[in-house]
């Protein structure tokens, strides 16, 4: 018997295909895939979700607070020699994202998006003596709703290649640039799917950037609906991805944005080549 994915193959058009290949070719890369690893428990230094964050003792009057002067709660951390990371990520030290607590805000904002008020991504060139300060929230002691992170997991980081998915805001125009380079016909004001019928379309959202969970650095964002970054151009680089997941050791929330939603991190090229990340864009969506 066929599998679905050969009917699918056998019911997608020759066009979706030769266009899909081009996409994949023109847009591969290397990325960094963030693996919740509930086999273990993470050291304070580890790269992990929730639990207590490191934070290096001569610096313990600098942890992150939000607009109202409260502690901010870490979504995650990442240590970068243990991940691996390579240029133009930071090969030392600490990375880590933080959100405000506040239980009037949504995960740190005030709609879908912060532009750093309810957010802070700290880096850490030297990881030493550790002295979180007391009295740091963590996901245990926050109302559950003000945060996407329910549990203290490690995450392991695996190397691998990515391409350039459909809910990218980037992908329609290289798709109606592969189309103009095969016709020689500029589609404008189109999208992708109307160009395509509804087997090719199927085949896109299953195969072109659309599988969960995506917890990731570098590469192409996937998101539950569109793209949620007000200017791509700016931020192009995609510096965290973390998504909805469930364990799967008893199938209760590990990490809930929403409705099966996501968590962003952008940053630009040029501030990620100065490990500058003060401008850095955060959002999620909705699932």
């Amino acid at each position: 018997m066929l599998s679905e994915k050969q009917k699918n193959m056998d019911q997608v058009s020759e066009r979706a295909l030769r266009i899909a290949e081009e996409i994949n070719q023109r847009s591969a890369c290397e990325h960094y895939r963030l693996v919740l690893n509930e086999e273990r428990q993470p050291a304070v230094t580890d790269s992990k979700i929730g639990g207590k964050p490191y934070w290096p003792a001569e610096s313990r009057d600098s942890f992150p607070t939000d607009k109202g002067g409260k502690p901010m709660l870490m979504v995650m951390q990442i240590n970068c020699a243990q991940a691996g990371l390579k240029a133009p990520l930071p090969e030392q030290g600490m990375l880590q994202w933080f959100i405000s607590a506040n239980p009037e805000l949504m995960y740190g904002c005030q709609g879908n998006f912060d532009l750093g008020e309810g957010f802070k991504v700290v880096y850490h060139k030297e990881i030493g003596e550790s002295a979180t300060p007391a009295g740091i929230p963590t996901h245990e002691t926050v109302d559950e709703r003000a945060t996407p992170v329910k549990r203290e997991v490690p995450i392991d980081v695996v190397t691998e290649e990515t391409t350039m998915g459909v809910t990218d805001g980037r992908f329609n125009r290289m798709f109606f640039g592969i189309i103009k380079e095969i016709t020689g016909v500029m589609h404008e004001g189109k999208v992708w799917y109307e160009y395509l019928d509804n087997d090719d379309c199927l085949y896109y959202e299953q195969n072109m950037g659309m599988k969960r969970p995506r917890h990731q650095m570098l590469g192409y964002p996937v998101f539950s609906q569109e793209d949620a970054r007000r200017d791509i151009k700016m931020h192009d680089t995609l510096l965290f991805q973390l998504d909805s997941q469930f364990s799967t050791v008893d199938r209760k929330e590990l990490v809930m944005w929403g409705d099966m939603g996501s968590g962003f991190i952008f940053i630009s090229q040029d501030d990620l080549a100065d490990l500058d990340f003060s401008r850095a864009y955060y959002c999620w969506d909705c699932g």
